[in-house]
């Protein structure tokens, strides 16, 4: 097994197997909710530029009800 000794500021202590490889379980990771923005451009009658936003959002729960998942829309103009 490897040690090392560092020191930063107030922070000083051993480093035991410094090259460890750290795993993350993605078994217990549950996605809870997801947005999707896309933006477009667009000329109006008058021959003005806009931009039009969408914005789409899923959001999932812990429970099983019916409206799982649930989706919304959402657009707007700026």
């Amino acid at each position: 097994m490897s040690h090392e000794t560092y020191s930063f500021g107030q922070y000083t202590g051993i480093v035991e197997d410094y090259n460890q490889q750290l795993t993350f379980d993605f078994k217990e990771k549950r996605k809870i909710k997801e947005t999707v923005t896309s933006y477009y451009e667009e000329v109006d009658s008058e021959g003005n530029r806009r931009i039009h936003k969408e914005t789409k959002e899923t959001k999932w729960f812990s429970d099983g009800g019916k409206h799982n998942p649930t989706i919304s829309h959402h657009s707007e103009y700026l």
